[in-house]
């Protein structure tokens, strides 16, 4: 059963919730309103037949006449009784009526009136007290007529009521492929998809804010399973190239020295190139490791960024003999502090500055820590062989080197890096320069 069938469903057991519901307020409290019209109009009679019975001596015969001839009009003397204090009958011709109870006479000389409804007659006592003693006057009204009034009540409802579900299914069904409409559009759209284009944006034609909220988060998503996509992919590279690199060179090396016998020095420098290939193999691994682990274990504490570049200064100077130049133009303190992952952000930081450093012949390179807009900013400056216009787009793309890095040694993987760590982190990374 489809979403938009339920909807139908719930929606026409819901209005028949709602319809019995105002059905039934309706009907009771009519017939409610009914039973007191009935009543008000057996009192207007009551007292009729009271000043026809009881009156007739103390008013005029015209009077008396008028009186005959509404009493006529509004009720049978069958359905009038005149019953005196000793419970006989006085006047009227209504026949014994077994629903005329001692309690009801009483109740009406208690009270001035009493009212009470039987399965085929209406009833209402007057207390009347005359010169000729104190009677009770009792009238009825047969109910044939408000009967028949409450059932003509209870088909149109009925009537009203299986309408009414018939229409709510239809419009349902009507407003619910209206309001679908964009839904199916959307599931049109995803089904279209693949893994070769699912990150391509979905765009809706709608007026609907809540579709074009679904379809942004959507894009948004996806974006992001493309980024991760991306950082798998980069990850799946960084092995493949960087791998096979040093442990081909390890093989190469061992398959030389099998070749013939070797003096102790030859062993030696093979031994110590070994080395220099495992070290190198090593580093690789430990940054791919890195790597896959913080796109999903990331953690993040607040860490000093100036303490991180002192770090990498005395690093660089003292193993690298690097010639760097530090300027903290920072006032407020606090604002060296940020939320980052040490390790991560440590080893993008002096990629660069490794990178400024090797390409630079070893001139000077200046780290300026300031603030730009209210936000901490580091430059790395050097006046190394720049990079051409052409590649600055490509510089961060994986193991890709410019044109004029052919001299120098390297595996185009220190700005990649860099590149998705500061991302990871929310950092931009801007890169500016010109060859020369």
């Amino acid at each position: 059963m489809t979403l938009r069938t339920r909807l139908s469903l719930f929606s026409a057991l819901l209005f028949s919730i709602v319809i019995l519901a105002a059905s039934a307020i309706i009907y009771f409290s009519f017939r409610s309103h009914a039973e007191r019209q009935e009543y008000r109009s057996l009192e207007y009679k009551t007292l009729l037949a009271g000043l026809f019975y009881l009156e007739k001596d103390e008013i005029s015969s015209a009077e008396h006449q008028s009186i005959a001839s509404k009493l006529q009009r509004n009720i049978s003397r069958r359905n009038i009784i005149v019953i005196d204090a000793a419970n006989h009958r006085f006047e009227g011709l209504m026949g014994a009526d077994i629903a005329i109870t001692p309690d009801f006479l009483n109740e009406a000389r208690r009270n001035g009136m009493a009212k009470k409804k039987t399965e085929d007659y209406f009833y209402n006592g007057l207390f009347y007290h005359d010169n000729q003693g104190d009677f009770v006057i009792v009238t009825r009204e047969a109910t044939t007529e408000f009967d028949a009034q409450m059932n003509a009540l209870l088909q149109i409802l009925a009537a009203a009521f299986v309408v009414g579900i018939l229409l709510t299914v239809i419009f349902s069904q009507l407003l619910g492929r209206i309001a679908y409409a964009p839904i199916l559009k959307m599931i049109d759209e995803l089904k279209k998809r693949d893994y070769k284009n699912f990150s391509r944006p979905i765009i809706l034609d709608t007026k609907y804010p809540e579709m074009t909220d679904l379809a942004d988060t959507y894009n948004e998503l996806s974006a992001e399973l493309e980024r991760t996509f991306s950082i798998q992919k980069n990850f799946i590279d960084y092995v493949s190239h960087e791998l096979r690199t040093p442990i081909a060179a390890m093989l190469g090396t061992l398959e030389v020295l099998n070749q013939k016998q070797r003096t102790v020095d030859d062993y030696t420098a093979a031994n110590k190139q070994l080395k220099h290939y495992a070290e190198d193999l090593g580093d690789t691994i430990d940054q791919m490791l890195l790597l896959s682990g913080a796109r999903t274990r990331l953690e993040i504490h607040p860490v000093r960024l100036d303490e991180i570049i002192w770090s990498i200064y005395e690093q660089l100077t003292v193993v690298d003999n690097a010639n760097l130049q530090i300027d903290i133009q920072v006032e407020d303190s606090k604002l060296l502090t940020i939320n980052a992952n040490e390790k991560l952000l440590r080893l993008a930081i002096q990629n660069i500055v490794q990178n400024a450093v090797k390409y630079s012949d070893r001139q000077t390179v200046n780290i300026i820590l300031d603030t730009l807009d209210g936000h901490l900013r580091l430059a790395v400056v050097d006046k190394g062989i720049g990079i051409p216009a052409a590649d600055l787009e490509k510089i961060t793309d994986n193991f890709f080197r410019a044109d004029n890095a052919a001299d120098y040694s390297g595996k185009g993987i220190g700005l990649s890096l860099a590149s998705i760590i500061f991302r990871l982190h929310n950092i931009r990374l801007e890169i500016e320069s010109s060859p020369g």
